[in-house]
């Protein structure tokens, strides 16, 4: 098909058109505050909409924004706890003790350098002496006497 482009704008359309499973709201309305008319819509009254429009247009659109943007925004939430959820569940860190030998990731302020990526950024090795908390940990350098 060589004259696709010639329908993208329908695709796009009709894309529009299609209320979106996480928000629960077209695209339309998340963006314009309501839906587009079509050449549908010109022929018959769209349901939900009133002939008459007596409140001024800035104050409609600014309500109806922020209506969709509540309702989005209520939607994403959920789904977005719903996904924490399952990543907390799943996902567990590397686990430390006392005493185990460790490297350290320690960038050195960058300098005007020919070859930037040879830097190296990793220095070790070092060993775990204490747990000050679950974040701070007091190492110490295995080549030196002082802790860190």
């Amino acid at each position: 098909m060589n004259n696709w482009p010639s329908y993208l704008h329908t695709v796009m359309s009709a894309y529009r058109m299609t209320v979106h499973s996480v928000t629960g709201v077209t695209p339309n309305v998340a963006m314009l505050g309501r839906e587009v008319l079509t050449p549908v819509t010109l022929i018959a009254q769209p349901p939900n909409e009133p002939v008459k429009v007596t409140v001024p247009y800035v104050t409609s659109f600014r309500n109806a924004s922020r209506e969709a943007n509540n309702r989005i925004r209520e939607s994403t939430n959920s789904v977005v706890r719903t996904h924490n959820s399952y990543f907390d569940k799943h996902v567990k860190g590397p686990k430390f003790a006392v005493d185990q030998h460790i490297w350290l990731s320690w960038p050195r302020p960058l300098v005007r350098q020919k070859n930037k990526k040879f830097i190296q950024i990793w220095t070790g090795s070092w060993q775990i002496q204490q747990f000050n908390s679950p974040l701070v940990v007091r190492i110490k350098h295995t080549n030196s006497n002082g802790a860190c």
